[in-house]
């Protein structure tokens, strides 16, 4: 089986897919998704699908750029930027997520960011 470091590594490069369908899986049923600047959080599988799935509408493509990851049993955090390609630009965001794991699935996910800088790289 393996480690929730892997799986956290596992999970950052599926994101780069924007596959709802692939990034579900890594959930558990009564999982917790919080965008910590912009709540409510969302809960359960299916919220969370939905915010996944629209990942293409938001996005053209995502690259994740691993800086540090530290995992404590079933805590990972990881902090990375976010290279999110839009219709004619590509941002660099700095963000760092907040991973508990049971049984090797997500059962919490918790992802910090500046929301002035992404305005500001949203809109430059």
């Amino acid at each position: 089986m393996p480690t929730n470091d892997q799986i956290i590594r596992e999970f950052s490069a599926a994101v780069t897919r924007m596959d709802a369908d692939e990034l579900i899986e890594y959930f558990t049923p009564d999982a917790v998704y919080l965008l910590m600047p912009m709540p409510p959080p969302l809960r359960g599988r299916e919220e969370i699908y939905k915010s996944l799935a629209g990942m293409h509408a938001r996005f053209r493509g995502v690259r994740i750029e691993t800086i540090s990851q530290i995992t404590s049993g079933d805590l990972v955090v990881s902090e990375f930027i976010a290279h999110l390609r839009l219709d004619n630009q590509t941002m660099e965001l700095p963000m760092a997520d907040f991973f508990e794991l049971e049984n090797g699935k997500i059962k919490a996910w918790r992802e910090y960011f500046d929301v002035a800088s992404f305005k500001t790289l949203k809109d430059g």
